[in-house]
This record gives structure tokens, C-alpha cells and sequence, in this order.
């Protein structure tokens, strides 16, 4: 059995995966109600931990290690999170996903391991296994939130979409309305039944070569595949910078020269700031 689908929750720990699924629910009644969520989980993420009283930075950025995807920690009392930006755009929308379950379970169910060493999404979490089991019920969480059941369900029928017989182009045109990896796709359907076994092992064989190539071909989810290299953002700093420049609250020199320096660190990152 290909590995992603071995290590997932729904697999390992199905009494599990239900209360996953539980929680999903409970979250999407307050922080989301019925909208299909794509590239707005940023602005989800912030909006959660902000509500919960928590100074919060989103920082995205490309780094040069593509294993890389994501981290989480906490710094004197302040959330970061970090977001490769140098990774397809799908991706890194699972990776805020992902990582705002590990900032539930600190936020909720009081598990402090994020404040004591927090944490690092590795692409092969996302891509191939997940060996943990909170990495596990990440990846679950991620899923359900992103497609969950009801829009699945929903969009299936607006669009007409059949599972017997399915082929790439049906899991393309669920990733082109969720924005969700191939992989997460097609895991999305086997826990809903709408494909075997069977099926989602032979889907799950298929090489990214012929996947890129048929996203090429159709343009199908081909807006999630991009990755933004301009695309890099301090959190608030430049934000509080501005303010500080309304407010006149700092000398000129001192805010021109964090600015000279916030231009310099975005030029070592690729791209200038925004």
C-alpha cells in the first residue's frame, strides 16, 4: 500500500480521524461557516489566533531548503508562523492548514510542545508519509478543513463529477476548487467513499511527471501549482512602520534606516519588499 495512504489517520486510528472530523466541524461553525476556504486559510490562521489573544506574525517567504514547508514557534509571548513561499501555492495553503492544528492543540487542548520546541513541516509530511501521529491528525485536520465532506459533496454535483471510473482529470478539477495537493485529493475521496481501495492506490502510483503534464495540458488546478517568487511578507513590520511614519513617532533616520535594511533582507530573499 503506497505509504501516504498507510500513514494516514484514517488508516491508523479511525476512532481518531472521527474526532478530527468532530473538531473540524466545531472550527468551521465559528471560524469559516460554509465557504470554501483555498489561499483565505492565511487570513484564517491569523484571524483564530488573534482572536484568542495572542500577538500573531504570518511570515512568507522563499527559503532555499525546498523540504522544507512550514514552522511554528513562539517567542516571548508572540506567535510566528513561516511559510516557505518558494513552494506551489496548493502547498503551502495545506501547510497553514497543517499548522494551524498544531496551534489549536496548544490554544485548546492546552499540549505545550509548541511553546517548548515548536514546529517544522517537512514536504515529505505533505507528500509522502506523515510518521508521527500528531503529524497525522495535522494532515487529517488540513484535509477535512479545505474539503470537507459537505462541499464535497456540493461541488460534485455542480459540477457533475463521476467516481466510477475515476481518472486524473476528476482529481485535477477537486484540486482546482479546493486547492488541495493531488495526494490530499485523492485521500479525501477514499475517506468519503467515493472511490475503493483499489482506486486510490492506482491513483496514487501515478508519477508527478504525468500529473504536470495533464495540469499542463488541461489547466486544470494550474492556478494552485504557481509558485509566487515575489511573494514575501514580514508579518506586520512594514505595517507598524507605516504607522510609525503617520504618527511621526520615530526619528526619520532611525525608520529610514529600517527601511533600507527591510529592502536589503527582501533582496537577499530574491524580490524586493511589498
Amino acid at each position: 500500500m503506497c505509504k501516504v495512504l498507510d500513514n494516514s489517520l484514517y488508516i491508523k486510528d479511525r476512532k481518531r480521524y472521527i474526532k478530527i472530523s468532530e473538531c473540524v466541524t466545531s472550527f468551521n461553525s465559528i471560524y469559516n461557516k460554509n465557504n470554501i476556504i483555498q489561499d483565505d486559510i492565511f487570513s484564517i490562521l491569523e484571524n483564530y489566533v488573534i482572536r484568542h489573544d495572542m500577538p500573531f506574525e504570518l511570515l512568507r517567504y522563499p527559503i532555499g531548503d525546498a523540504e522544507l514547508c512550514a514552522c511554528t514557534f513562539i517567542r516571548q509571548g508572540r506567535m510566528f508562523v513561516m511559510i516557505n513561499s518558494a513552494i506551489p501555492l496548493s502547498k503551502q495553503i495545506f501547510a497553514a492548514a497543517h499548522e494551524l492544528y498544531h496551534i489549536y492543540c496548544y490554544l485548546e487542548e492546552k499540549d505545550f510542545a509548541l511553546l517548548q520546541s515548536g514546529s517544522i513541516l517537512e514536504s515529505d509530511v505533505i507528500d509522502d508519509e506523515a510518521k508521527e501521529l500528531e503529524d497525522m491528525e495535522a494532515n487529517a485536520f488540513a484535509a477535512l478543513l479545505l474539503a470537507p465532506k459537505d462541499r464535497l459533496e456540493e461541488q460534485s454535483v455542480v459540477y457533475n463529477l463521476s467516481y466510477k471510473n475515476v481518472s486524473v482529470q476528476v482529481v485535477l478539477k477537486i484540486m482546482d476548487i479546493f486547492a488541495i495537493p493531488y495526494k490530499a485529493v485523492v485521500i479525501r475521496l477514499f475517506e468519503e467513499e467515493k472511490i475503493d481501495i483499489k482506486t486510490a492506490k492506482k491513483l496514487l502510483q501515478i508519477g508527478s511527471d504525468e500529473i504536470s503534464r495533464q495540469i499542463e495540458v488541461t489547466g486544470k488546478a494550474a492556478r494552485w501549482q504557481e509558485i509566487p517568487r515575489d511573494l514575501i511578507r514580514f508579518g506586520s513590520l512594514s505595517e507598524k512602520m507605516f504607522e510609525l511614519e503617520q504618527w511621526e513617532s520615530i526619528r526619520v533616520e532611525r525608520l529610514e534606516s529600517d527601511k533600507a535594511r527591510l529592502k536589503e533582507i527582501a533582496k537577499m530573499l530574491g524580490k524586493p519588499a511589498r
